[in-house]
């Protein structure tokens, strides 16, 4: 069902059944037991078109100007509405279990205070935009577009797994067990055009491991994120060298090992030298690196590894 803000926008009595129902669906699927409650369903559904209609996207035409909703793709749209439909949902499936708390444990739970002060629904509720609403329906749309970039990167490093099906299986079912639905559907629709043979998982733990391992390399390689593209070239281009320490209380030799790599050579390709140290600065404030503006940073074994897991959200 393709489905933009420039059909909204352009085409609403075409686009808005169509737009109804795909609400509805999603509001019975996020609302758990509650999804056979059409006031609850009617609810959701009414608080997204809500959201449009103050977004000036609802048959607005021209009459209002553009906003960064209408720049989203198809995909990155639904991604919008998915996450707008969810957060309410989730608010909507809260008040109805503070309304079904029975009346001795709101009895228990009074301290004295006055009634209004111990009323549950009075709290304050998180923002369905996030725990710091945004400034303008612009920002929104950027956040949710950025997810759905990332998003986006998982799903392309987890198929990269498909020469190695044991992981690839292993991730899948960390999936099944988490209930990431949506994603894990995506992921077995394209999986099938792969014809792929079925294997049968073993060693699971150890698979897991391996394709974790891969599938962090492959979000770091695919980072647009400056400090996590620094973390990258310090764990690829790092020279290894050992060391040997004489200990004179056992009398024996111990081997340490050591990774060095100079400032020019991390600022090889797109950065400059500058971009280089404000990374390392940052990597410093995240304690996974012992670096005072030196022209060779030097690491441990131990930083290495950690640097290999290091990853950031653009």
């Amino acid at each position: 069902m393709p489905l933009t803000a420039h059909d909204l926008r352009y085409h609403a009595e075409q686009s808005f059944p169509l737009l109804y129902a795909y609400l509805q669906r999603n509001a019975q699927r996020n609302l758990g037991s509650l999804r056979f409650d059409a006031t609850e369903v009617d609810a959701v559904v009414g608080h997204v078109l809500e959201q449009l209609v103050r977004l000036g996207l609802l048959g607005c035409a021209d009459k209002t100007p553009l906003n960064a909703l209408d720049a989203l793709t198809e995909a990155q749209f639904y991604a919008f509405l998915n996450h707008t439909v969810r957060n309410k949902a989730i608010d909507r499936l809260r008040k109805r279990h503070l309304l079904v708390t029975t009346t001795s444990e709101l009895e228990a739970s009074d301290t004295g205070e006055s009634d209004r002060d111990n009323n549950p629904l009075d709290d304050a509720v998180e923002s369905i935009w996030g725990v710091k609403p945004f400034d303008s329906p612009e920002e929104i749309a950027l956040f949710l577009a950025s997810q759905h970039e990332t998003r986006c990167m998982l799903k392309h490093c987890i198929l990269m797994l498909k020469n190695a099906p044991h992981q690839l299986e292993a991730v899948l079912q960390e999936l099944r067990d988490v209930g990431a639905t949506e994603l894990l559907q995506e992921l077995e629709s394209e999986i099938a055009t792969m014809q792929l043979n079925p294997t049968q998982l073993t060693h699971l733990s150890q698979q897991k491991d391996h394709a974790h391992k891969k599938l962090r390399h492959c979000l770091q390689q695919q980072s647009t994120h400056l400090i996590v593209i620094v973390a990258l070239r310090l764990t690829e281009y790092g020279t290894r060298s050992t060391q040997e320490t004489q200990e004179t209380q056992k009398g024996q030799t111990a081997t340490s090992v050591e990774y060095t790599v100079t400032i020019q050579t991390l600022a090889q390709q797109d950065l400059t030298i500058e971009d280089v140290r404000h990374a390392l600065r940052q990597l410093v404030a995240e304690r996974l690196l012992d670096w005072h503006d030196e022209e060779t940073v030097r690491l441990s074994k131990e930083q290495m590894k950690h640097l290999a897991r290091f990853y950031r959200a653009e």
